[in-house]
């Protein structure tokens, strides 16, 4: 009898174990799906995955990975994935449009990697007027060119603007198709590698704190898993102090993504500005500054207006959600920025 009761005592164990396990599969919610490409501060996400932040931090993350920027707008667009890496002005088009999204996280700032690359010959924006001009079509930096022509007191209607994916604009440019083009890393190397007296005449720092670049999630996911979208962003800030001490490890894991040369990637980043957590509070933070993202916001959304690419003015402020990065800095995450890589690293 005592056998029995023991097996009975076993069993009930084991079903109860079962059932818990069940129970435990169906409540769990599936990976949080982060959308990026090939940025400094995107593929970064790839050194919290691997250096093993995500688990550290208990996030259940999917990482997606698009080889075209463009693509991963679209996808974040249709809710295909939960997040996406994104700059805040190709994030302005569907706000407009009544996407319900939230910024949660800002990860750097182009400092130089968007540029006008033009061929020997012209000097200045201004000599671009009447000249074919190419990039690509609702990305920032087509932004970048009309904030460029702007500057110089020109819209699109003074040059042929042709659009053609980033990509795709160095080639274009080499083969004479196009007067001018307007791209971000790599592709701003390659051209300037490979084009004969080609030379930047505008980029980002031109415009430092106009070109954002962000973690946007879908509403309905930062309302339904708050404490998932803070683990994400602990994850984030905790891996900043691992990239500061370990910089030649974190460019050979970024640069493995898109199999580029170690070298070139070290190179990359000096044209990023990658935000400590103490600088992205800030940029959360309404002020004056151009790095805050209301104020950033501000003129993207007024320039977008007045360029027609937007029917209406972007609801922006309820987008910027600053409380996660308050957090995560309020736990001593973040407090500097990665290593500085315009030294060499050795």
């Amino acid at each position: 009898m005592r056998i029995i009761g023991k097996v009975l005592a076993v069993a009930s164990l084991l079903t109860l174990c079962v059932a818990a396990s069940v129970q435990n599969a169906i409540a769990a919610p599936p990976p949080i799906t982060i959308g990026y490409s090939d940025w400094p501060g995107w593929t970064s996400w790839d050194i919290v995955q691997k250096e093993g932040f995500f688990a550290k931090h208990h996030c259940n993350v999917k990482l997606v990975w698009f080889a075209q920027y463009t693509d991963s707008l679209n996808a974040f667009t249709a809710k295909q994935v939960d997040s996406n890496c994104q700059t805040w002005s190709d994030s302005m088009g569907p706000i407009a449009a009544g996407q319900a999204c939230k910024a949660v996280l800002i990860n750097d700032n182009s400092a130089g990697n968007d540029a006008i690359i033009a061929p020997a010959g012209i000097t200045s924006v201004a000599q671009l007027r009447g000249k074919k001009v190419a990039t690509e079509l609702g990305t920032c930096d087509q932004f970048l060119l009309d904030e460029a022509l702007a500057k110089y007191h020109m819209t699109e209607k003074d040059i042929t603007y042709v659009p053609i994916a980033v990509q795709d604009c160095p080639v274009a440019m080499l083969s004479h198709k196009v007067d001018a083009i307007v791209v971000w890393e790599p592709n701003k190397s390659q051209a300037l590698t490979s084009i004969k007296g080609s030379h930047v005449i505008f980029d980002s720092r031109n415009v430092p704190g106009l070109i954002p670049d962000l973690l946007v999630f879908q509403k309905s996911v930062v309302d339904s898993r708050p404490q998932d979208v803070q683990n994400i962003v602990d994850a984030w800030y905790d891996m900043l102090g691992w990239w500061r001490t370990h910089p030649q490890e974190a460019c050979t894991i970024m640069a493995a993504r898109t199999d580029s040369p170690v070298d070139f990637y070290t190179k990359f980043i000096t044209g990023t500005r990658i935000f400590s957590g103490p600088e992205a509070v800030s940029a959360f933070t309404k002020s004056p500054k151009i790095t805050s993202l209301y104020t950033s916001g501000a003129q993207i959304s007024s320039f977008l207006l007045a360029t027609k690419q937007v029917a209406k003015a972007p609801a922006y402020v309820p987008v910027v959600d600053g409380v996660f990065v308050k957090a995560a800095v309020a736990k001593g995450l973040g407090k500097l920025p990665p290593y500085p890589y315009k030294q060499k690293v050795n």
